[in-house]
């Protein structure tokens, strides 16, 4: 009987065992998986080369698009994730067509991830689309252009005009001529803006 006992202790303490083994193992698999990725801290200025093309002509809001980090050195080979916000299309003749980036999450090239918060600060290279004070992108207005084009139009109609009918025709010349260029310019479209890929940016973590 005695034996019996002992090994009906045994065995009870064997599981007891195994039992307390299998808790510790489940916490510090809990506490692995719950163990936090670091944030890139607020105001962190990194530069990114961006992996899809994105044109206002074509662009939607949701759009997503990568980018990787190639500065600074301790974030470089990331990739940054994140989407269009908005594409605002300037008017015919004249106005500024304006594209809005979010930035959503960085992938670290060691490993895991984390929300990230940003704004775009510049664009690097000969892109003539230029970044606002709230981080859209936006192209040159087409106003100038117009103008330039109607008064080139204007000019040449007087020319024209002045040539064929004396003063009465130059005015005349220089109103359908004013109007030519302002339409040859309508006939173009609005102006766009258009990111190429690898296309480098600055841009300052906000959150």
């Amino acid at each position: 009987m005695k034996n019996v006992s002992d090994r009906h202790m045994l065995a009870a303490a064997l599981v007891f065992a195994l039992a307390v083994a299998g808790s510790g193992t489940a916490q510090t698999k809990s506490k692995s998986k719950s163990k936090s990725v670091p944030r890139v801290p607020v105001g962190t200025e990194m530069k990114i080369r961006l992996h899809d093309e994105i044109d206002s002509k074509t662009a939607r809001s949701g759009d997503k698009f990568t980018a990787t980090v190639l500065d600074p050195a301790k974030y470089a080979d990331s990739t940054l994730e994140g989407h269009i916000a908005n594409v605002n299309q300037s008017g015919k003749v004249k106005g500024k067509t304006q594209l809005g980036l979010v930035f959503d999450r960085i992938r670290y090239a060691s490993g895991g991830s984390a929300v990230i918060g940003a704004q775009l600060v510049r664009l690097y290279g000969d892109n003539k689309s230029k970044v606002d004070e709230e981080g859209n992108v936006e192209s040159g207005s087409r106003g100038s252009s117009t103008a330039k084009r109607g008064i080139g139009g204007a000019i040449g109609g007087a020319i024209i005009g002045g040539i064929a009918g004396g003063g009465s025709g130059a005015a005349i010349g220089s109103a359908v001529g004013g109007g030519v260029g302002v339409g040859s310019n309508a006939i173009r479209g609005s102006s766009k803006v258009k990111l190429e890929r690898g296309e480098e940016m600055l841009i300052r973590t906000t959150r």
